[in-house]
């Protein structure tokens, strides 16, 4: 029976969210156990609250925890004992088969690289962030772990998010598209050109470059970037799908109110139907973003998450651990490396003189 870590003190309403999602996935699969790392009191509350008693949740103690503010690095160096590094310890040392946290994204990436290392061949993490649209959503990745990248980097970006889709969503071939100020190939910097070459030469099938305004509609199924694009990606979509959602309901709202005509069953077949589409757009549906590259099964959260959100997390990192995204990963990483190295090898021997 897989046991899940949860950073019981991540988050903006943690620990009451993270305690009550721990329950409510709980309640949702039977084959499941939790382990919920805070301070005691505090957790041994919210559980008391809601007189929950049962086995599969244990209560694992830390004495301090790590704010949104805190630095990363000096998260980890001041606050050893933290709800965070010790969620990320039971992980490294077996006794959690994945984790999940809601906390300061930053110190999460920090600590899973730091405390558990990159995978064999991964360069650096990356996070895959789940964007809504249609039956499945488009993989943008990063981000959000690496603000800087390299060719290589977004390459592998592509590789990972790609081996994720074929593992959690049963994707057989994953198109991969690079974002870029232009759909041409020679457009952007000198990263973008190097990596585009690089992701037209994988095994993957790579469908050129996105622009933003293609994201949510392209026919692709992993958008790659950094993690500085990626993040502000992500905060523009969320902040202009809350005001676009929130301004159709207030006018919709005005206009039947106004009217002479009784319009209140259809007030309320609209307020379902623009509700059901909402949450298409709701991070809560989705929970958390698997943080791929480390050595397990990590998922972070918005640091908003409520009940529902952290449920839904907790379920996704159980879903990475039940189709073995991790092995994945390395298998898709070691196999894409290899064929560069022999491109570049073979490419040598053409440079170099003959005798």
């Amino acid at each position: 029976m897989p046991l899940i870590a949860i950073d019981a003190m991540g988050g903006d309403q943690a620990p009451a969210a993270p305690v009550r999602g721990a329950i409510r996935a709980l309640g949702e699969n039977s084959e499941l156990r939790i382990a919920l790392v805070g301070v005691p009191d505090l957790v041994q509350g919210e559980i008391d609250s809601v007189g929950f008693n049962d086995d599969r949740l244990q209560v694992v103690p830390c004495s301090e925890w790590v704010t949104m503010e805190d630095s990363p690095v000096d998260a980890l160096r001041n606050k050893p004992d933290s709800s965070l590094a010790v969620t990320v310890g039971l992980l490294k040392e077996g006794r959690a088969d994945g984790i999940f946290s809601a906390g300061n994204t930053g110190a999460m990436v920090a600590a899973c690289s730091m405390q558990l290392r990159m995978q064999e061949g991964v360069r650096r993490p990356a996070v895959a962030l789940p964007l809504p649209r249609g039956e499945r959503p488009v993989m943008l990745c990063d981000g959000g772990a690496n603000v800087e990248c390299k060719p290589i980097h977004l390459l592998q970006n592509g590789i990972m998010a790609s081996a994720f889709l074929r593992r959690a969503y049963n994707v057989e071939n994953p198109k991969v598209g690079l974002l870029n100020v232009g759909s041409e190939k020679d457009k952007g910097h000198t990263v973008a050109k190097e990596a585009y070459q690089l992701l037209a030469n994988s095994g993957m099938d790579f469908a050129g470059n996105v622009e933003g305004g293609d994201i949510f509609h392209a026919d692709v199924d992993v958008v790659v970037c950094d993690g500085f694009v990626g993040n502000i990606v992500l905060k523009s979509a969320e902040g202009f799908a809350e005001s676009l959602f929130q301004s159709i309901s207030n006018e919709m709202g005005s206009q039947l109110d106004d009217s002479k005509i009784d319009f209140g069953p259809v007030k309320a077949l609209f307020q379902r139907g623009l509700q059901k589409i909402r949450s298409r757009f709701d991070y809560a549906e989705y929970g958390g973003a698997p943080l791929l590259g480390p050595r397990g099964v990590c998922t972070i959260g918005h640091g908003r998450s409520d009940e529902r959100a952290v449920c839904n997390g907790i379920l996704w990192t159980l879903r990475m651990i039940e189709t073995g995204v991790q092995q994945e990963v390395i298998d898709s990483i070691q196999r894409e490396m290899e064929m560069l190295a022999n491109q570049r090898s073979e490419a040598e021997s053409l440079e170099s003189p003959r005798g």
